[in-house]
């Protein structure tokens, strides 16, 4: 029986039914972090991702079906509002699954924006596509964003399927072990992954026996301020800043996981890139390494030194180096603004700053 955090709207969903029934082309996208990119499955089917796939094909044999992973680890909804059209939009999808559920802080309100404006760009987009979220947890605490997320879905119309609602309440009772689920407390194993795809597969087949919904009625105002709905992403690939000491990435991008690639860097104390932007919020996008000492950057706004942000590069986790996300700048209203980035430490030659990009919204 399939349990819903958020029953939503169906409508989108049996359409969605509707065409793989009559044998059309399909394509199924998710965006998400590393539970979606499918870290510690241990082969590619065993992901929940391809097993939700897997799934849909066998309920609809006639339809050929394509499978989009938008899933990059360690990404929160900011990143994805920003990247969501490259990574998933672009392939015209007809239904997105979204979870970023142990990856926004549901105490940080302005994920619900972020979140809000990822749930906004997909079903706005030309193809009407379905839409799905998927709250995962933190296997040890519980924890996970889903307050703040199921909010703007069911505000959206978009159901919601909660895994920390059924693990959750198993773990604590005994039902269900820890260590059975997970290595880490956060990436869930091939067993954490197939309860995952059965509570998503245990929902698609109760819409499948349902009567189809009226068609939701998309609301006028957004949630939130909903500055997210028009992010973008400047890398090197669409931009020319003033750059001295910084050098473009060239090599090229093996896949979307390959996320320091695009961008600029710098082994010179010193080195500053400097770029104009019309927007109300300004996020640097860089990497953080383990590879330690690494270097120290600064970001100014508008010429402001005395409230410059640090970009501290030393990474004091060990599993690998993070794509970082800072806001260094917000307002309610866009305005033209300087942005400029200083290499301030470069201990190590062999460990440049890399900066990623620069998002606006």
């Amino acid at each position: 029986m399939a349990e819903f955090a958020v029953k939503g709207n169906n409508a989108r969903i049996k359409n969605l039914f509707e065409k793989a029934g009559r044998g059309e082309a399909l394509t199924i996208g998710f965006l998400g972090g590393s539970i979606t990119m499918g870290c510690n499955a241990t082969t590619e089917d065993k992901r929940y991702v391809n097993r939700i796939f897997a799934h849909l094909k066998d309920m609809f044999p006639k339809s050929e079906m394509t499978l989009v992973n938008g899933g990059i680890g360690a990404t929160t909804s900011q990143f994805g509002a920003a990247r969501l059209y490259d990574d998933v939009l672009r392939f015209d999808p007809d239904i997105v699954f979204v979870e970023f559920s142990v990856n926004d802080d549901n105490n940080e309100k302005h994920f619900q924006e972020t979140y809000e404006c990822c749930l906004r760009k997909i079903l706005t987009y030309k193809t009407e596509p379905a839409c799905m979220v998927i709250n995962n947890l933190f296997y040890d605490t519980g924890f996970n964003a889903q307050e703040i997320h199921n909010e703007a879905a069911a505000y959206y119309g978009v159901p919601a399927v909660s895994v920390r609602d059924y693990d959750w309440p198993r773990l604590q009772s005994g039902e269900l072990k820890r260590d059975d689920l997970t290595a880490d407390g956060l990436h869930p194993n091939d067993k954490g992954m197939e309860i995952i795809a059965m509570l998503v597969n245990d929902a698609l087949d109760a819409i499948n026996e349902e009567p189809a919904d009226e068609p939701f009625e998309y609301p006028k105002k957004p949630l939130t301020k909903a500055r997210y709905d028009n992010a973008k992403r400047f890398d090197n690939r669409n931009s020319s800043p003033e750059i001295n000491g910084f050098e473009k990435d060239t090599e090229p991008q093996r896949d979307i996981t390959d996320v320091f690639k695009n961008g600029w860097l710098s082994a010179k104390s010193g080195a500053a890139f400097k770029t104009e932007v019309e927007t109300s919020i300004i996020c640097v996008q860089w990497r953080r390494t383990i590879k330690r000492p690494a270097p120290i950057a600064i970001c100014i706004i508008d010429g402001d030194e005395k409230n410059a942000t640090t970009l501290d590069a030393n990474f004091e986790e060990d599993w690998g180096d993070l794509i970082c996300l800072t806001k260094v700048f917000e307002a309610d209203k866009a305005s033209k603004h300087t942005v400029e980035i200083r290499v301030t430490d470069q201990p190590d030659d062999n460990v440049p700053f890399y900066l990623v990009s620069i998002i606006t919204a």
